[in-house]
């Protein structure tokens, strides 16, 4: 079972991370929402690190439930590094455009 962190948890988290920016090491709490934040992607069978991405936008779904980040990615470096990752970057595209056309299709009955 993956292990996964609630809201809440990474809510708390980030306000350790603040207290500890502007009191421990003495900094601006202005300056503590301009740190740049990244995911560090790593690979499930050996919890190696694979890439590292900078977060350019958090969403959150409608309902609540979800709450996912949106990255940036150099394809060409990716598969230069991992030639492996070019079928499934192609795969993930084709998928994102399947779900694009069904949801235009819907979009035009209404």
């Amino acid at each position: 079972m993956d292990i996964t962190l609630t809201t809440g948890q990474i809510a708390n988290c980030w306000n350790d991370f603040e207290k500890i920016t502007t009191t421990d090491l003495q900094k601006n709490s202005k300056d503590f929402y301009n740190i740049p934040v990244s995911v560090v992607v790593k690979r499930k069978s050996n919890n190696q690190p694979v890439d590292h991405l900078s977060i350019e936008n958090i969403a959150m779904s409608k309902d609540g439930r979800e709450i996912w980040f949106e990255c940036y990615i150099n394809d060409e470096q990716m598969i230069e590094k991992e030639p492996k990752v070019k079928e499934h970057l192609d795969n993930a595209e084709e998928k994102h455009i399947n779900l694009s056309n069904k949801l235009n299709v819907k979009i035009d009955k209404n």
